[in-house]
């Protein structure tokens, strides 16, 4: 018994994968075979009436059943004409039958399906799946609707993080350039209303000078960084053929020599760079640069860097034997502007954000971690073309 469903069950698989041209075919030979079942069963009554109305048999010689058929009654003239011409009409009513299963089990399923899907895209709603199983065309139908619908929630979702990155940058910004212009304001009106009275001395007047051109510069440091972001937005992923190996040693000669001008260490490890893959080079090289000049303003003695390759992504993963990401940093670290020591040499906090962005560009992510051992972990993924 369990091998009987285990084959009626691979038999069902199979009729569901197959082509419309096979199960058409498939319901219209059933069709017709369920119409002659019924002629025949027919045919047998027809004969059995045929016999209690007449007395003779309807098989009986071909001038003899003419005669009686168009001399009786209706009834009869009904038998006869069943008898002999019935399996038309039954092959007609069994393949119409069918052929109606044949709608309801194959085409209207995955009709319903992508017309539900589409219905609700039309209302904004882009959640709503295509899940049709099966493997014939119909089923190739609703997973093509199925990708594009998947590739609109995607292109959509990107749309939806560039506004809100761009929503966070302007507020940023916006928190950045507070400060300075609160400082501007108050020198302006100090000076607006002192000076003209005479008392303000050439000395108070230099240091307030001096304040008043600080932020000045500092308005113009803010300013160019949004320009560099836009610049950033702005980019295009351009993708070459890269030797994995070569590419990796490149980087890692990058990273000792920014260790060796920080008077600190760098180690380098690599798994499963063997081969080549299609990638930006410049882009990964950008967002290598950055998180190894972070993890060497904040190491001790020195910082670990590793490379690992799985399947289409690429992996780096820096880490610092410093104090590690505050819980803070953990959470807002890749925001932009966000910085714990924006008085140290003009940081505005902008390395890890453009990380960020340009790992998303390349269809990956970037996330920072602290380590078991201690220090933080910048760990930034890329899609990569095998």
């Amino acid at each position: 018994m369990d091998w009987l469903r285990k084959k009626a069950a691979r038999l069902g698989v199979e009729f569901r994968n197959a082509s419309l041209t096979k199960s058409l075919f498939f319901y219209m030979a059933a069709g017709a075979v369920a119409g002659m079942m019924l002629w025949i069963l027919s045919r047998n009554l027809c004969e059995s009436w045929f016999k209690v109305f007449t007395g003779e048999k309807i098989r009986e010689n071909l001038t003899l059943r003419w005669e009686i058929a168009h001399q009786g009654k209706a009834a009869v003239r009904f038998l006869w004409f069943w008898y002999w011409y019935g399996q038309y009409p039954c092959l007609a009513v069994c393949c119409t039958a069918t052929g109606g299963m044949f709608l309801q089990k194959k085409i209207y399923p995955a009709l319903k399906a992508v017309q539900d899907a589409l219905g609700c895209i039309g209302a904004g709603d882009y959640g709503r799946e295509i899940a049709y199983l099966d493997g014939d065309e119909m089923g190739g139908l609703c997973r093509s609707f199925e990708q594009l619908r998947r590739r609109l929630v995607k292109e959509k979702r990107s749309r939806w993080m560039e506004q809100e990155s761009q929503r966070r940058i302007n507020a940023a910004f916006a928190h950045d350039i507070r400060t300075p212009l609160t400082v501007l304001s108050g020198c302006t009106e100090f000076l607006q209303k002192y000076v003209p009275k005479g008392k303000v001395s050439e000395e108070k007047l230099l240091e307030k000078l001096a304040a008043m051109h600080h932020q000045e510069q500092r308005i113009l440091e803010i300013s160019k960084t949004m320009t560099q972001l836009h610049g950033q937005e702005a980019r295009e992923v351009s993708g070459a053929w890269l030797e994995g190996r070569t590419f990796v040693q490149h980087l890692g000669t990058a990273a000792r020599e920014l260790a060796v001008e920080k008077k600190k260490t760098c180690r380098i490890a690599a798994q499963g760079i063997e081969g080549i893959f299609f990638a930006d080079g410049g882009l990964i090289e950008e967002v290598f640069d950055n998180l190894v000049s972070n993890a060497l303003r904040y190491a001790q003695s020195g910082i670990t860097v590793e490379f690992v390759r799985k399947g289409e992504e690429f992996l780096i993963y820096v880490r610092d034997d410093g104090a590690g990401f505050s819980h803070r940093a953990l959470r807002y670290g890749t925001d932009p502007y966000y910085s714990e020591d924006k008085e140290g040499g003009g940081h505005f906090g902008l390395g890890l954000f453009i990380s960020r962005m340009l790992c998303e560009k390349h269809g990956g992510t970037l996330k920072l971690v602290n380590s078991i051992d201690g220090g933080g972990i910048a760990a930034a993924a890329f899609l990569v073309g095998v």
